[in-house]
């Protein structure tokens, strides 16, 4: 995440070059951090770096020779035998292909050696190195995504499927990363990106081909572009979306079963993970509290699919915990593929767990073995489309679909979707959000990828949350929705509306509703947790009504704010009676003591 300064100047630094071909997609062809020396060989024509579409002071880069180009603070340095020019953005153009190339040796070892052909390209300076933009239409995306993301496809009529998902895909999330001045990275964060010339011939030929034969066609629902989720391999069964993301739920992505993906590489798998190992990784990368050692793992609940949902971790006393977020900590420690999917059995053997499982990845949408497998049957792309997106349609891209509409940005660990109106704020409340997230250190390094929304007006934030005009924000557990940000801005509470959901993200997962811990006692420790002052007296009675009772569901702003008052009053005391480990312990495991105290 950069500090503001910077992506500012980075946005208004391209702004100005985006106006000239608003069809054309704005692509990050590598990390920053990748991209630390840059090698630019020209071809057959020179190469000239300019500012900017051609603006002198120029740098050429004559045939058959080489410039060098790094990062110098926030400029770009670009020089060759002859000549150095410093610039604070350069932009590479030439008549022929010329070769781009990242230095290995000047990259400290941790990324290969990556070269690509290009005709323009964009350097701009990034924290870690340098961010290399290259500009390419809607079809070439594509091509690339191909290249990126479908390895495994082999009939042309899978490739023909997954055309049509990242081209609706590509439409429908265009602008995600607008805050850092370009469309899309290449890295899964969006999709996969390849220029086609880094592919081999033939391949190259076949995803052309595909994407020839799909040109202009996405998928809708209702006449609205879907959301056109994919994995590599299902197992067998596809997952509802909603099982995986819950604010992501459509009738087109429900769960259903896939009998061409059997005989797949990745139908079955098997994984030992050592019982310290995962007792680390718990402790470690998701903040889980256990009280001795781990002595065992077991699925808690299923999805509907037969998906682990939530597991419990045995110690001295059990805890539960998310799968899909146990997934991710186990792979990003472990390696991406320790665990393939969600689908497994899971048993102990001595000092070791072992995952019995099917698949790899999430499993929702469009399983690209089943794909593959309906291709080599003789199955058509729009039947294959069909059966993993039912009641969907293959639609033509309208005039009004290809135009940038910037309503996404993301960072590192947060999506924002925003109508053009709360534009001015966006970028400041990525900000806001990711400092939050630093500041509550262990306990916000295990938060997933967090999905945030705001509205144009109060009115539209109502209907949609249920939540009452005087509710700054609210949260269900997996994402956060805010009023207009324009609002909150002007009201002042805009940053701490942000650092109150993201707590309660950190702690609603923990609380232990079973256990009966009350709602009141969960937003007590956020208030306690986010240092928050509520600007009312505590009361003890609320007209008859229970503080759980006014937290749950206020009658009105007023009271709102008193039972908040109460709330972080009993919390405080709790802390100082008992110390804030305590806390922690009473929303996990409370004891029959701990819940008589809380009523």
């Amino acid at each position: 995440m950069r500090g503001g300064i910077l992506w500012r100047s980075a946005w208004l630094v391209v702004a100005a070059v985006a106006s000239a071909c608003a069809q054309d997609l704005r692509i990050e062809l590598f990390r920053p951090q990748a991209a630390r020396v840059l090698i630019i060989e020209a071809g057959p024509a020179r190469v000239l770096l300019c500012r900017g579409r051609d603006a002198p002071p120029c740098l050429p880069v004559n045939p058959g020779t080489k410039a060098e180009c790094r990062a110098e603070g926030r400029a770009v340095r670009c020089s060759t035998p002859e000549q150095a020019l410093t610039f604070a953005a350069a932009a590479a153009r030439s008549a022929a292909p010329f070769r781009l190339e990242i230095s290995p040796s000047k990259s400290a070892g941790k990324f290969p050696a990556r070269a690509v052909e290009l005709r323009t390209a964009e350097l701009l300076p990034a924290p870690g190195g340098l961010r290399v933009i290259a500009r390419v239409d809607l079809e070439t995306y594509v091509e690339g995504v191909l290249a990126g993301e479908a390895s495994i496809l082999k009939t042309p009529a899978a490739l023909e499927a997954m055309a049509a998902v990242a081209r609706t895909w590509a439409l429908g999330a265009r602008g995600r990363h607008r805050g850092d001045g370009f469309d899309f990275c290449s890295l899964t964060h969006c999709q996969v990106f390849r220029l086609p010339s880094e592919s081999p011939e033939d391949r190259a030929h076949a995803l052309a081909g595909a994407v020839r034969q799909t040109s202009g066609q996405v998928l809708k629902y209702h006449d609205q572009l879907i959301d056109p989720y994919f994995s590599a391999n299902c197992g067998g069964v596809t997952e509802a979306a909603g099982d995986v993301w819950p604010d992501r739920a459509q009738p087109y992505l429900v769960s259903r079963r896939d009998p061409y993906c059997a005989g797949s590489s990745h139908a079955n798998w098997r994984r030992e993970l050592p019982l310290e190992t995962v007792r680390a990784i718990l402790v470690e990368n998701l903040g889980v509290a256990l009280d001795g050692p781990l002595r065992d793992l077991r699925i808690d609940s299923r999805t509907p699919s037969g998906r682990a949902r939530t597991l419990r971790a045995v110690a001295r006393s059990e805890v539960r915990l998310d799968a899909n977020q146990f997934r991710y900590a186990v792979n990003r420690r472990l390696g991406w593929n320790t665990l393939k999917s969600s689908l497994y059995e899971l048993g102990r053997q001595g000092d070791a767990l072992i995952f019995t499982g099917h698949g790899l990845g999430h499993g929702a949408g469009l399983c690209q073995a089943g794909a593959d497998e309906m291709g080599r049957l003789g199955i058509g792309y729009e039947q294959i489309l069909a059966h993993y997106f039912p009641g969907t349609a293959i639609g033509q891209v309208s005039a009004a679909s290809t135009k940038a509409v910037g309503s996404v940005l993301a960072s590192e660990h947060f999506e924002l979707v925003f109508p053009p109106s709360q534009q001015p704020w966006a970028s400041e409340t990525l900000q806001a959000l990711e400092e939050s997230r630093r500041r509550l250190g262990s306990h916000g390094e295990a938060l997933p990828r967090i999905r945030v929304q705001t509205w144009e007006t109060t009115a539209e934030f109502t209907h949609v949350t249920g939540q009452p005009g005087w509710a700054a924000a609210s949260s269900d557990g997996q994402s956060i929705a805010l009023q207009p940000l324009a609002k909150l801005k002007r009201q002042g509470i805009l940053q701490s509306a942000l650092r109150h959901e993201l707590a309660h993200l950190v702690v609603h997962p923990r609380r232990a509703p079973l256990g009966g811990v009350p709602r009141w006692f969960e937003e007590g420790l956020v208030l306690y947790l986010t240092g928050e002052q509520v600007k009312a007296a505590p009361v003890q009675d609320f007209a008859g009504r229970s503080l759980e009772q006014a937290v749950t569901k206020p009658r009105s702003e007023g009271e709102m704010k008193a039972a908040y008052a109460a709330a972080l009053g009993r919390v405080r005391a709790l802390a100082r009676q008992r110390g804030e480990p305590a806390l922690w312990q009473i929303l996990e495991h409370p004891t029959p003591d701990d819940l008589r105290a809380l009523k």
